[in-house]
């Protein structure tokens, strides 16, 4: 397993797009070395290429053209393999045409184009054609150092160059060999990944199911139950304000049923977008939406107010989510709150498509279930992380006469348009 990964680490450094540069580095440094070599010690150097460059004067700057294109060709063999093994034995070969066997100052630049090209070759026949073509141009360097400048025996150049070239295509096909083992092994574990996510989708998917055929079967029946013996109760008491209550419970219990068979389709559905919370809960309220939740704390005897300033936006999942911020509010201020007479909402829209909402309430705390963050995550915790993940904020505490809710909701049109622009340039 260790020599697995390590085999694998060195695959992923080698495809690094700055490794490239590390062989042409030695190249463009052994180069250099040979051509100090032949500048301050020509004694020693190809006698050939000595005999070119000095009595030409054209001769050692055309050298210096060759090896430097031959090294900037080397930076693009891993984007063009093919074009570039061609390229460089295309130099090769006109090297060997006007120096002879000074050639060889180029081998070396030589056999790592052909390692690149059998390594990085995406086809079989690309990799046959290159080989082949590079195998003749070799043979034809050789027999036009041998033959026309008369400066080496033909089997003198041929037998060290054809073992380089074998020793080459060994290492190359091997490195090409192991590199596809662990390309496969890497496509089998990312099949493998992916069939465990779709069978966790699809456990998710059941659960989800079951979910929503209790929730269907259990609070749909209590709430049918309710409406039907509040419709039996409607004005039988002949109380106005018993008539009243029962008339309100029979609105809440038939807008419960409605939220419940909403909740259950939207869990049903396939189609459900985990990107986008305020679709996730089905159909979207509406800005006019909280007047009958206004109502409701009004019937059961408090004093409500909504005050409105700005102008509101055209952006269905802000107002979804304002009306949602404010029923949670209103409805902590009828659940924990005691002696609560007077609940007041403001909306305050900004020039920026912005809204600011406060719900104030004058009552007293029954417990600490409404504290910031509590209600155990489900609550308040919910519509602060849901806030926060549109962009917004949210807080709530005690305040001067009562308790206070403070939100504040970002445009979410404009990032609605921005992430479908992304989307789509993607």
């Amino acid at each position: 397993m260790r020599a697995g990964k390590k085999t694998q680490g060195w695959i992923q450094l080698w495809t690094r797009p700055y490794t490239a540069f590390v062989a042409v580095f030695f190249c463009a440094l052994y180069e250099t070395m040979m051509l100090t070599r032949l500048i301050l010690a020509p004694s020693s150097a190809n006698r050939t290429l000595y005999q070119v460059v000095k009595s030409a004067s054209w001769g050692l700057p055309l050298f210096v053209v060759i090896i430097f294109l031959t090294l900037v060709t080397l930076c693009l063999r891993r984007l063009y393999p093919l074009a570039t093994l061609l390229a460089v034995s295309g130099l090769l070969a006109l090297s060997a045409a006007i120096y002879g066997s000074g050639c060889t100052y180029l081998i070396i630049p030589w056999l790592v184009s052909l390692y690149a090209c059998a390594v990085e070759a995406k086809t079989m026949a690309s990799l046959a054609a290159g080989l082949c073509s590079s195998a003749i141009l070799g043979l034809l360097c050789i027999a036009l150092s041998a033959n026309w400048h008369h400066d080496v025996h033909f089997t003198d150049l041929l037998y060290p160059t054809g073992l380089a070239f074998a020793l080459c295509l060994t290492v190359a096909f091997l490195s090409r060999s192991v590199r596809q083992s662990h390309l496969s092994e890497q496509a089998l574990e990312k099949e493998h990944s992916h069939a465990l996510t779709l069978a966790h989708e699809r456990d998710q998917a059941m659960y989800q199911s079951r979910v929503a055929a209790d929730l269907h079967d259990s609070v749909g029946h209590d709430l049918t139950a309710i409406i039907a013996l509040s419709e039996g109760m409607d004005h039988a008491s002949g109380k106005p304000e018993i008539d009243e209550a029962v008339s309100m419970i029979n609105d809440l219990a038939r807008q419960g049923l409605d939220d419940t068979r909403t909740a259950v389709k939207t869990l049903q559905s396939k189609a459900r977008t985990e990107n986008n919370p305020a679709q996730s809960i089905g159909e979207g309220h509406g800005w006019d939406d909280i007047k009958p939740i206004l109502d409701h704390a009004r019937q059961a005897g408090i004093s409500t107010a909504l005050t409105e300033t700005g102008h509101r936006p055209q952006d269905s999942e802000q107002a979804n989510l304002a009306f949602t911020v404010t029923r949670e509010a209103v409805t902590n201020a009828l659940r924990h709150g005691r002696k609560v007479n007077r609940i007041v909402v403001s909306w305050d829209h900004d020039s920026q498509g912005c809204i600011d909402i406060i719900v104030r309430d004058d009552g007293q705390l029954l417990n600490n279930d409404a504290d910031d963050g509590g209600d155990n995550g489900t609550g308040l915790a919910r519509l602060r992380a849901e806030l926060q993940a549109h962009g917004g904020s949210f807080h709530s505490g005690p305040g001067p006469d009562g308790w206070i809710f403070q939100a504040r909701i970002p445009s979410l049109a404009a990032t609605a348009a921005d992430n479908k622009g992304k989307e789509e340039s993607a």
